[in-house]
């Protein structure tokens, strides 16, 4: 058992970030936190804890599932929203049963790590996810205590936050203009336009993010989980945030992996990870069985 991991996290936006939190008007505003710098208030962008666990852990972890177990197009919407968004409470009266959730523990350790709600009970996970916390000036202070011991932030002044932040402008196009358009559209019925400008915040490429992934009283298992999920995010394209399909969200990350542990031997993420992927091999069939009965399949009505 390891008391505590931590995973300490860089992550360099490759592309504009869109991590929205609503609009102004006609336009996206990025998310942004209040943060107290030099007796004002700032509104400082971030990352929240929430999207950085979706989109780095869960959503990569229940795809690599998914694809283990060979249960491509077999899920029911209980089973996907289990593994996908940790599932919700349906049952009216909340029960224990304590084999069902003791063979979850055992055969899911992504979901012993996560955490997810059966039909009558929520299962408590081990991890926290911090916010994406930009380095900048604004920063500073929040930054340097959570960094580890060997790790200083430049003596010199950062950069404002303000610095980061851009605007993007985008127009969706109309099959009109085409220079074949004659060819393909018919002239008797082409009324309205297509065209349509959409704008918006951004962070800029270049930027920086500092945040953390923390799991307390957790066996390799559990690290293997978060770190193969790492691994399934990278392959599937990094992104964070919105607009991914038009090469927005794209990020580098960095970690570090600091853990309170009985022995002293070096930690070898590579080999953890391998491990998590043998274990999901090996119990791929008892998965989903687990999965099946946990969540059995509806009776359709019939006329």
């Amino acid at each position: 058992m390891i008391k505590v991991c931590k995973i300490h996290c860089l992550s360099e936006a490759q592309s504009p970030i869109t991590h929205m939190m609503g609009t102004s008007g006609n336009e996206a505003v990025i998310n942004r936190e209040s943060v107290l710098y030099n007796g004002s208030v700032r509104q400082v962008p971030v990352l929240s804890g929430n999207a950085l666990r979706h989109r780095m852990i869960r959503e990569p972890g229940a795809l690599h599932l998914v694809k283990t177990c060979g249960l491509e197009g077999k899920l029911t919407l209980d089973q996907a929203n289990y593994l996908f968004n940790g599932g919700t409470l349906t049952d009216s009266s909340p029960t224990e049963n304590l084999a069902r959730i003791g063979e979850m523990q055992e055969l899911l350790p992504l979901i012993r790590l996560l955490g997810g709600s059966l039909r009558n009970q929520v299962v408590g996970g081990s991890l926290i996810a911090g916010r994406g916390i930009l380095i900048c000036e604004e920063n500073r202070e929040t930054i340097e205590k959570m960094l580890p011991d060997d790790f200083k932030l430049p003596e010199s002044r950062l950069r404002s936050c303000e610095d980061f932040i851009d605007q993007y402008q985008y127009t969706r196009g109309d099959a009109r203009k085409r220079k074949d358009a004659h060819l393909i559209i018919d002239e008797m019925n082409n009324d309205g336009s297509n065209l349509m400008i959409y704008s918006g915040q951004s962070i800029i490429p270049g930027a920086i993010f500092y945040h953390q992934f923390i799991m307390q009283n957790i066996s390799t298992l559990e690290i293997g989980a978060l770190l193969n999920a790492l691994y399934e995010w990278d392959m599937a394209g990094a992104t964070i945030g919105g607009s991914a399909r038009i090469g927005h969200g794209k990020l580098q990350t960095y970690f570090l992996i600091d853990m309170e542990k009985e022995t002293p031997e070096e930690v070898d993420p590579k080999a953890l990870a391998t491990a998590y992927r043998k274990h999901c091999e090996d119990k791929k069939e008892k998965i989903t069985e687990w999965l099946f009965s946990t969540f059995p399949q509806k009776m359709r009505k019939t006329a």
